[in-house]
């Protein structure tokens, strides 16, 4: 299998966490969506990522449908539980991946756009859109793990606050339930055998969030 992407992104990194926690052997293109987005249009018609290209030939996009592949292909290994332990499970991840997207979407609000050109408006909406999926993030995770076993919400939230963690750190604040939780997850070896790449995310021209955003 081949995945795409840089590991700076939540998204791709949640699929390779994925892979290591499967067992998984794969190959990495780590292009930029920015800098390489012909070349990830090939793959992906959005030129997004992460793209995970399978032993057949097919693509996959999309790290939750990604995930929902390799939860089907490796039952023994799934990150989905069953019955009713998998309803908090499905309610984390989807804030957790919405607090990636958000956080996402400001970085290129803030580092991409002249600040003549930028919609106050939407950075506001956006800032407070992160700031509620992290007070709410933080009130359940009170214990880490969140759950009996690294799950997919674990995946999602584990990747969302290291990103935010690095790019974004102010943005966390004084949240030690979430920083506790991520310890845990970058402790798993699933983590540790694909961690965060800040070098392939300044090798993309990615800088610090703007000084004048961080009053």
């Amino acid at each position: 299998m081949i995945l795409w992407g840089l590991m700076d992104s939540p998204f791709v990194r949640r699929v390779a966490v994925a892979l290591h926690h499967h067992g998984c052997a794969y190959q990495r293109r780590p292009l930029s969506v920015f800098r390489d987005f012909e070349t990830m249009r090939a793959t992906n018609p959005l030129g997004q990522a992460p793209v995970l290209t399978l032993p057949s030939g097919a693509v996959l996009t999309d790290s939750r449908a990604i995930l929902e592949w390799l939860d089907a292909t490796h039952p023994a290994t799934s990150l989905t539980p069953a019955g009713d332990a998998m309803l908090p499970v499905l309610q984390v991840e989807a804030v957790a991946l919405s607090l990636a997207d958000k956080a996402v979407l400001l970085m290129g609000e803030l580092i991409r756009r002249p600040v003549a050109l930028r919609d106050p408006e939407a950075i506001a909406r956006l800032q407070t859109q992160i700031t509620g999926a992290l007070d709410w993030l933080e009130d359940r995770a009170a214990t880490a793990p969140l759950f009996e076993r690294l799950t997919r919400a674990d995946l999602a939230l584990g990747c969302a606050t290291r990103y935010l963690a690095e790019k974004q750190p102010r943005r966390l604040g004084e949240r030690p339930a979430l920083m506790r939780h991520s310890r845990w997850c970058e402790a798993q070896p699933p983590f540790a055998a694909a961690p965060y790449s800040a070098a392939e995310a300044m090798a993309t021209g990615w800088r610090p969030e703007p000084e004048e955003e961080k009053s």
